[in-house]
């Protein structure tokens, strides 16, 4: 099935464009003129993505996003804030709402249909997973508190791939306050770290000297090990054709140079959270698992050897014929 996307503004040449320009890629559309009439769709209906204009009457888009991400019912929906507004502190206060994406009007046609299908894809996922664990078992009082452990601001584990020593150490001395942040400078001694401890984020440059920052990124997507890690890309302006490549292997976010702290910590703390929030889904997923494959007597798992579990001691023959053995 399509993505569904909800585009959301109160003027309603702009809802026509949006809509057109996303109904020419078979995405399937949904309109909304106002704050309200935003949160009764994502309440009513299923929505993947939300394109959200920051300036509204009654309801504007930082509220809208805010209310939705307090919401464990819409908190997973990826929001991307669409604005006249250019400002880097109007960027970053839609980002601290909680924001996937924010994109400037007139919005970029590429850019556009690129960020759409790269938040729906991860929707899609979240969703299956989702599904998965809603099947096995419902969420209780544990989970609740599990998932708000997860959904949480605490600071995570960063590796960051850059080999240009003063832009390297001005983003490490910005998250250090918050995160714990590691700095390696070739894609060789970013794997082998990958390799042996557990992160929760990695940052690559696309301007390595002596590598190809695309390349790293498309091996973390296709080993076992780092395939669900965030990814976040580093570009130069004018450097819009490696990022749509990145966007399309899968990479989750981008940050321009030069960087602005705020925008990195905001972006940063985001995937965090949506990589924590897989997580404990997944972890939901295995424990409905080993709790369907055992014994609720025993506590032995149904699946598992018997040669494993008995020990032979005595051999006696039951009325069939078949020998039981009994330890």
């Amino acid at each position: 099935m399509t993505a569904r996307v909800l585009v959301v503004d109160d003027i309603a040449t702009n809802v026509r464009l949006l809509e057109a320009r996303l109904s020419a890629e078979y995405f399937d559309v949904v309109t909304a003129n106002s704050g309200y009439e935003a949160l009764e769709a994502c309440e009513r209906e299923r929505i993947d993505v939300v394109l959200l204009d920051v300036m509204m009457p009654g309801l504007d888009g930082y509220e809208v996003c805010r209310q939705l991400k307090r919401d464990p019912k819409t908190h997973h929906i990826p929001v991307v804030m669409i604005t006249a507004l250019d400002q880097p502190s109007e960027r970053l206060e839609g980002l601290e709402c909680g924001a996937d994406d924010y994109l400037t009007k007139p919005v970029d046609d590429i850019a556009l249909i690129t960020r759409v299908k790269n938040l729906a894809r991860l929707k899609s996922l979240n969703d299956e997973l989702l599904m998965r664990v809603s099947t096995g078992r419902h969420f209780g009082a544990t989970e609740h508190a599990a998932l708000q452990r997860a959904l949480s601001r605490d600071g995570g584990r960063i590796l960051i791939v850059e080999d240009h020593e003063k832009s390297g150490k001005r983003m490490r001395d910005a998250l250090q306050p918050v995160h714990q942040v590691v700095l390696e400078r070739t894609p060789q001694e970013a794997l082998k770290r990958l390799g042996s401890e557990s992160l929760d984020l990695v940052i690559v440059s696309l301007s390595l000297k002596e590598a190809d920052g695309l390349r790293l990124c498309s091996q973390l997507r296709s080993l076992e090990r780092t395939r669900h890690l965030p990814i976040v890309v580093l570009l130069e302006d004018g450097h819009d054709a490696r990022l749509l490549r990145a966007l399309d292997m899968g990479v989750n976010d981008y940050l321009r140079r030069p960087v602005e702290r705020h925008e990195l910590l905001a972006r940063v703390m985001t995937q965090i959270k949506r990589k924590r929030h897989a997580d404990f889904l997944r972890d939901q997923i295995e424990e409905s698992f080993q709790l369907a494959i055992t014994d609720g007597l025993t506590g032995l798992q149904t699946g598992a050897s018997w040669k494993s579990i008995w020990r032979p001691c005595c051999v006696m023959p039951c009325a069939q014929g078949v020998n039981f053995r009994f330890s």
